[in-house]
């Protein structure tokens, strides 16, 4: 008999903690592991216990559990192929995608899979009762859709209480060591916030604030958080690798109520229990709760600067601030949009526009170099490179070679393989009819024709594989046709191109990029077009 490379997998969610099954049996970790052990010792000859996962803390209607991917990526290398668990709500709760686990995805990996407490075995046809293990699903199901009902009640009790009831606390604070629902001022990072206001009072403007705090290397609330705090935190609206102050962060702490003693909650939430994506909530629903925690900033100087931010609000001009690369040209060192500015008067009174990288522009030289460009610059290097691709696309021998190794491919090539493959499955189906009346007539023998069978099976296999790949190619080809068409046509409706606007930009480019070297200043534009030619290497 052979023995199954069995992984035991454990996952307690916190909605689990101290609870207890139907039959009194703890649901904890530690009891996990040793209800699949007894077992597996009490089948050694069956199961080699390969490893063991454990979620612990992670609920069981997401499957974006680290030690459950990292058990898959094995069953992918076929380092494992049993899977045993206490019982079926510990691999997931929610009922159609764990169902599809249990019935599709572990049956077409051959994995054997075994519920212990729910008698479940895949391999055991007394042991894996469709409807049975449907029910037990669907009572999972039910059971996340009433935690999740009682934990919003009472998420939304304590919050009308004024409880925080936040994952991590709002820079400026920590969470109360003997109340984790209550705001106490963690002093080191008020002192910055205070600043923050008094700069700004004091007529410092938000970029400005911002430049400075960079400039004296002063944490941002992520790092401080993930730093000096050992916050397992991560924010996930900076950019990747940027660990400096930016303009929206100065922004969000001038207008937190937060600082004044007050609690601003229920911002968004989840529509459903089984849907993870957040959505905002209007701002008539918010929770909030005033006084329930030391203030760092007195109301005063909290309505002052609510003062000051309406009053410097204003309706910025399309034209001015705007222009035809709007959204499509960026720095390629760091991630950031490329900003429009208008040069000050010559001697003649005119101007012309230039662009500068966005975090130079914002947060200074530290951060980033300036990657200054004129407009009429970039608009002479993009009109250069719709051009060159107008000429591609004219050219007479590129749309004869295309046609002639496209349509070879496809009318040739691929259909006469596709053809001469399905020629010979039809052989592998005669084959067998006659090997079926052989074996009715008993000229051969039932050994006889379950070899051949095995054998003719394999061929039924690999022609169908062959019979595919060949479409796939077919498919590809064709693709590539109507892609290559695809720009022609575009560029043709500009052959007659002779200077740049927004939708022929619009139409064609899909972004721009320039790149700089900070010692010699040196720049390079990257143009990346919508449609490309498919000649190209």
């Amino acid at each position: 008999m052979r023995k199954f490379k069995t992984a035991a997998y454990c996952r307690l969610s916190n909605d689990d903690v101290d609870l207890q099954n139907k039959n009194g049996i703890s649901d904890s970790i530690a009891n996990q592991k040793l209800i699949i052990e007894n077992y597996i010792k009490k089948n050694s000859g069956e199961f080699e216990l390969i490893n063991t996962y454990i979620d612990d803390g992670i609920s069981g209607m997401t499957y974006d559990r680290m030690a459950f991917r990292q058990m898959m990526s094995d069953v992918s290398d076929k380092k494992i192929n049993a899977i045993i668990v206490k019982d079926l709500s510990r691999i997931g709760r929610e009922q159609i995608e764990t169902l599809n686990l249990i019935k599709k995805e572990f049956v077409l990996r051959n994995i054997r899979f075994i519920a212990l407490t729910d008698n479940y075995d895949s391999f055991d046809s007394s042991k894996s009762d469709g409807l049975s293990t449907s029910v037990k699903l669907l009572l999972n199901d039910y059971y996340c859709a009433d935690i999740s009902k009682k934990v919003r009640g009472s998420q939304k009790a304590k919050r009308e209480k004024g409880h925080f009831i936040g994952s991590y606390a709002p820079y400026g604070y920590i969470k109360d060591p003997d109340n984790k629902n209550h705001l106490i001022i963690d002093e080191e990072a008020a002192k910055n916030v205070k600043r923050i206001f008094n700069m700004y009072i004091s007529g410092m403007g938000k970029q400005a604030i911002t430049k400075k705090l960079n400039k004296e290397k002063i944490l941002n609330p992520t790092e401080y958080k993930r730093l000096i705090l050992k916050n397992n935190y991560t924010n996930s609206n900076k950019l990747n690798g940027n660990s400096y102050w930016t303009y929206s962060t100065i922004n969000h702490i001038l207008n937190n109520e937060v600082y004044v003693g007050n609690l601003v909650q229920h911002k968004s939430e989840v529509k459903a229990y089984n849907i993870h994506k957040k959505v905002s909530v209007p701002k008539n629903e918010w929770c909030i709760v005033k006084n329930v925690h030391s203030a760092i900033i007195s109301e005063e100087d909290f309505e002052t600067v609510q003062k000051m931010l309406s009053t410097k609000r204003r309706k910025i001009d399309f034209d001015e601030n705007n222009s035809k690369y709007t959204g499509l040209f960026f720095c390629r060192e760091c991630g950031r949009r490329m900003n429009k500015f208008l040069s000050k008067p010559r001697k003649d009174g005119s101007r012309y526009n230039s662009f500068k990288c966005g975090s130079y522009s914002m947060l200074g030289k530290d951060i980033c170099s300036i990657h200054s460009i004129r407009e009429d610059e970039l608009d002479g290097i993009v009109l250069d490179e719709i051009r060159k691709n107008i000429k591609l696309a004219l050219d007479f021998e590129a749309c004869e070679y295309i046609k002639n190794r496209v349509f070879k491919n496809i009318k040739e090539n691929y259909n006469d393989k596709i053809e001469r493959a399905k020629d010979s499955l039809q052989r592998c189906f005669s084959k067998k009819s006659l090997m079926l009346k052989y074996l009715a007539e008993n000229v051969i023998s039932v050994d006889d024709f379950k070899q051949f069978d095995i054998e003719n099976v394999k061929e039924i296999k690999e022609l169908n594989r062959v019979i595919s790949e060949f479409q796939e190619k077919s498919r590809s080809e064709e693709k590539q046709i109507q892609e290559y068409y695809t720009w022609v046509n575009n560029l043709l409706k500009y052959k007659d191109i002779s200077e740049v606007n927004r939708e022929i930009i619009v139409n064609l480019i899909d972004s721009i990029y320039i790149s700089e070297d900070k010692e010699s200043e040196n720049k390079e534009i990257e143009i990346n077009f919508k449609f490309k030619n498919p000649l190209e290497v």
